[in-house]
Order: structure tokens, then sequence, then C-alpha cells
């Protein structure tokens, strides 16, 4: 299956989802994400925010606002993604064209060599076992991560998904960046170097 191929299968199978079910998932998700050590050693969480029919972040970022750490959303500049930091207070968001929640233009972007250990909470279709995730096909994820593994001391990436996204192998190329490792709700796996 080329990647085309299973973007469309993954978006059919996340939309046939039930909400309370998706909730639950992403709970669980949540927890076991901050049970890991790459959580214990990040002072800041890049997270995604969720779109209709993925697992909801929101978990995630409540998480690592009640263990004190910073927590960085991604906003579209361009063809590029760049985390601009979340305040403690911020409220529900608008969301764009695509459903995706628009952070405010006035937060503060992200200073990667300043920010300590970074933990990244990847999004994505589908993950498998070796550290390959298949995005939606812009690229932004990648080119993010190969700037921030230059850039800062310390990056940590995490796919987060439904078990159900977790594939025996997905389609990649050279410029896709491997992840350390998958967290769904019933596993953590972590990549070997």
């Amino acid at each position: 299956m080329n990647k085309v191929e299973m973007r469309a299968v993954m978006k059919r199978l996340l939309a046939g989802i039930d909400a309370a079910d998706l909730a639950e998932r992403s709970a669980a998700i949540a927890r076991r994400l901050a049970l890991t050590e790459a959580w214990a050693r990040a002072d800041t969480v890049l997270c995604f925010l969720s779109m209709p029919h993925e697992l909801d972040t929101a978990g995630v970022i409540r998480a690592a606002r009640a263990r004190g750490k910073a927590v960085a959303v991604p906003r579209i500049q361009g063809n590029d993604i760049r985390f601009v930091l979340m305040p403690p207070g911020a409220g529900e968001l608008p969301r764009d064209a695509w459903g995706i929640p628009e952070p405010d233009h006035e937060w503060q972007p992200l200073d990667l060599a300043r920010a300590g250990p970074l933990l990244v909470a990847a999004p994505g279709l589908a993950f498998d076992r070796q550290g390959n995730r298949l995005g939606r096909g812009k690229g932004y994820y990648d080119r993010f991560l190969a700037g921030a593994r230059r850039a800062a001391g310390s990056v940590t990436v995490l796919g987060i998904c439904l078990s159900d996204q977790l594939v025996e192998a997905v389609p990649h190329g050279e410029t896709d960046q491997r992840l350390d490792g998958v967290v769904t709700e019933k596993e953590t796996i972590f990549i070997a170097a």
C-alpha cells in the first residue's frame, strides 16, 4: 500500500470511531504518555491540537500543566509549522477551515535552544514499530523535527495514536523523520537507535 492509499484507509477508520470511545482511548493515551521516562525528563511538551476524528490531546496538555511543564502548540506559517507557548489560561480556540484549533498570534514563539529537554507528542495517520510515521502529506512535522533535532539540546519524539493506527509497515522516504517511540492506549513502544 502506498502513502495515498494508506492515508485514505486510515481516515476512513478514524471517521468510524465512536466519539465516546475516542475520548476514553485518548485519556488512556495521555495517562500512558505521562508514565514514560521522556515525559519525566521533559521541561517542555510540544503537543498538536486535535482536529476532528483525531485523538483528543486535551488530556496531554492538562497533564503537562499539572506537572509544571511548559506546553507549546503548532501554528502553521506558510509551508512550515512553528511552535508557540500556550499560556496557562488559554481557553477554547477558534478553528480554521480544516477544523484545527488556531493558537493566538500573540503567543510567544518557542525558543528551541532554550526550552530544555523537549518531548514532542507527534500526530499522524499511521505508525509502525520501526519508528515510521505517516502524516497528512504536507511534510510540516518532518521539516520541523529535522530542524528541532539540530537546534535543541534534547528532543524525544513519541508518536501518539490509537492502537488501530499501528500498522505492520508505514511507507516512508528519505525526508521522513523517524520517531523515538509510539504510545497507544494499549502499549508503549520504544525504538532502538
